[in-house]
């Protein structure tokens, strides 16, 4: 029976993960770009008099200017491919459904980090 299990069912273990060479220029520019996103979304948050007197905005400012660190972190020396999902992972939009009055400003800055943050969840063609 375990003959037949072999050929025709996956076991438990499906094999190992074939490992991704990273691109690393490549991926150093797309880090360098998302980082350069998330600081003009940083600006553009603290630019709101409404948003930056508020505590959880000013929490959510703080969130995105860290990972624009980290992405500049991770741009300095060889990253994993772990690592930039990791990252990729931690960012999150600033609007989930309608976009309060007054902050319509915002949606192309956050179009852009989603987009670029996508970039760095892609495989790129040389990577596989």
């Amino acid at each position: 029976m375990a003959f037949w299990d072999k050929w025709f069912r996956r076991g438990d273990d499906e094999g190992e993960d074939v490992p991704i060479e990273l691109d690393v220029d490549a991926r150093r520019r797309q880090l360098h770009q998302l980082e350069q996103s998330l600081d003009a979304l940083v600006r553009g948050l603290r630019e709101h008099p409404r948003l930056s007197a508020n505590p959880g905005w000013q929490a959510r400012t703080a969130e995105y200017d860290r990972l624009a660190g980290e992405a500049m972190m991770l741009r300095q020396r060889v990253p994993t491919r772990e690592e930039l999902l990791d990252l990729a992972f931690e960012v999150r939009p600033v609007f989930n459904g309608q976009v309060p009055e007054g902050l319509d400003d915002l949606v192309p800055l956050q179009d852009a980090v989603l987009q670029r943050t996508q970039a760095l969840v892609d495989v790129l063609p040389g990577e596989r």
